[in-house]
């Protein structure tokens, strides 16, 4: 089990892009197996009181929610609506 690791596919969108640790929106990161949004979240420095909506796959997620190699990660701001 020692030395494995997955791939997932991140896009940071919108002023979330500057928490991208590649500077640009979209890229590949490296994570332990079974690793969680949560774990994702603090890999990346994005702060936790952020307010943010996670899709994996197409799929609202939360932090609790956990990854598989080459899942597809959307990090956005919600938009305030009305």
């Amino acid at each position: 089990m020692t030395g494995r690791s997955m791939m997932v596919n991140v896009q940071l969108l919108g002023y979330l892009a500057k928490y991208s640790p590649t500077q640009k929106e979209t890229f590949r990161l490296e994570l332990e197996p079974e690793a969680t949004i949560g774990g994702l979240l603090e890999k990346i420095d994005l702060p936790p009181d952020l307010e943010k909506m996670v899709l994996v796959n197409g799929h609202r997620s939360n932090e609790a929610t956990r990854l598989a190699d080459g899942d597809e990660v959307f990090i956005f701001s919600p938009a305030a609506g009305g």
